[in-house]
């Protein structure tokens, strides 16, 4: 997904990294990246792709919950829906809607983590 279809106008994220001045924004869209990288790794196998296997529904609230913050203040107004939508179904423990939401859920945040490691300098000081 490009960075306008995840991001919008980007001006939520720009704005946060603008206020923080060229070093905190590093440290800033590093922690980003950490957080949802860790949401990711979590989520997947609580929700699972196994249509049998019950989903935790702890660990999705918690996560989602997570990720409806993270995505509201980058200003990824899509993935802020489906984590909404997310959180709703772990409350409910709505399977179908679980795996309605699961999938582009999870491609806008894989999606969502490139684009900000992309924007990370690499680990040698260079341009990533």
């Amino acid at each position: 997904m490009t960075a306008p279809a995840l991001l919008g106008d980007g001006r939520a994220l720009a704005d946060i990294l603008a206020l923080a001045g060229p070093d905190m924004a590093t440290r800033i869209l590093a922690q980003m990246h950490a957080d949802l990288t860790g949401v990711s790794a979590r989520l997947a196998p609580a929700i699972s792709a196994d249509d049998h296997a019950t989903p935790d529904w702890t660990e999705i609230r918690a996560q989602s919950h997570i990720l409806i913050a993270l995505a509201g203040t980058i200003g990824a107004p899509r993935l802020h829906a489906l984590s909404v939508d997310l959180n709703g179904a772990a409350h409910a423990m709505d399977a179908p809607q679980l795996r309605a939401i699961a999938q582009p859920l999870q491609q806008d945040l894989a999606s969502l983590i490139a684009l900000l490691a992309a924007r990370l300098p690499a680990p040698n000081g260079g341009a990533a």
